[in-house]
């Protein structure tokens, strides 16, 4: 299977290492990090969503100004922006990078943080509205026809968009760990993103979205987003690994209270698997987890570049097929993924393709 590997993209240069005010809006920052993801060899950087984040349209834009084969994918909060309205936005982006346009739909962390932008219904109606809205957003990207539509959250009558993705339709990732996202998920992503985890727990979780899938003769990918820690050596990497969380430790009071994230199934799972121990299976670090409990995605996998990517392909092999892959510090860790663990990857992956 085609494996994608991504990087996220901030609306500035910063992390638990290197804390900036999360206010501060950096335009130059956003290009550098964007180029050099390009250059290094990133399929697509991931741009983040929430009530109270810069819009990430303006800046998947900006971004696809300033790259030549750096793709997206755009988080996004149905129902926030009328499907009509969206499918034409995520069409246009699309045909300004043609190819390269992902929609990571997500439906918020906990009820609080959506009542900011004046949505109240329940996480359980959220999921609900997000079945409607993905269908009318591929129903719009095909049609030749002005469509009509009457369904439990939207209605609206001669619906068209003349702006059409260069592909059938923008693909759709989705995420979350509870029933009605499982329920989703199933029957409508063509890939299912997750937290980081296990190899264990990613198996348990492939099982049950692929399960879910069957019901609708569907077969969707899987990605995982996934902290990396590299040294020569092992010994140089684990070393590098305790004087982040150190560096960590002294930021706390810096870093942003994310406790609206912490009652989501996904962080409660991150919580969980954090309370299980500071080193599991070949390589994967607790440290940050521990440290920041369920408010933090922050699982790592730890060693030189040929360990960490041995590892990568044990998540391939149980049917991981996209990561997200990112350090601690915001620059040197982009390029050194790029440079030293990425081409490893590919390189592993096309073998075991042919190899299949």
């Amino acid at each position: 299977m085609p494996i994608e590997i991504n990087g996220l993209l901030n609306h500035n240069i910063s992390s638990e290492t290197h804390p900036v005010p999360f206010e501060h809006f950096d335009a130059e920052g956003i290009v550098r990090m964007a180029k050099l993801h390009d250059v290094w060899g990133y399929d697509k950087v991931l741009v983040a969503n929430a009530a109270v984040m810069p819009d990430n349209f303006t800046i998947s834009a900006y971004v696809a100004a300033h790259t030549t084969r750096l793709g997206v994918m755009l988080a996004h909060r149905p129902g926030f922006i009328p499907p009509t309205m969206a499918a034409r936005m995520l069409a246009t982006l699309e045909r300004l990078m043609p190819g390269r346009v992902g929609v990571h739909i997500i439906t918020a962390a906990s009820d609080e943080e959506t009542r900011a932008d004046g949505d109240y219904q329940t996480k359980i109606e959220r999921y609900d509205r997000a079945k409607e809205y993905i269908s009318v957003l591929r129903r719009l990207w095909t049609s030749t026809v002005p469509v009509d539509h009457a369904g439990k959250w939207f209605r609206f009558d001669g619906a068209f968009a003349a702006v059409k993705p260069t592909t059938s339709a923008v693909p759709v990732y989705f995420g979350g760990m509870s029933p009605a996202a499982l329920e989703v998920a199933g029957e409508y992503c063509d890939t299912f993103a997750t937290l980081s985890d296990t190899v264990a727990g990613m198996s348990e979780v492939i099982g049950k979205v692929r399960a879910a899938a069957a019901a609708h003769d569907r077969s969707p990918g899987f990605l995982m987003s996934i902290r990396i820690i590299l040294g020569e050596t092992e010994d140089a990497a684990w070393a590098r690994a305790d004087a982040i969380r150190a560096a960590v430790a002294a930021n706390m009071g810096q870093l942003a209270q994310n406790t609206v994230a912490a009652k989501a199934d996904g962080f409660k799972r991150t919580a969980e698997l954090a309370a299980r121990g500071d080193r599991l299976e070949k390589c994967f670090w607790n440290g940050i987890n521990q440290l920041r409990g369920g408010q933090s995605n922050s699982g790592a996998l730890v060693g030189t570049p040929a360990q960490v990517a041995d590892a990568l392909m044990d998540y391939y092999d149980a049917g991981v097929n996209a990561f997200i892959l990112r350090g601690f510090d915001p620059v040197e860790d982009v390029i050194g993924i790029g440079r030293d663990l990425i081409p490893l990857v590919r390189a592993l992956a096309a073998q075991r393709d042919a190899g299949r």
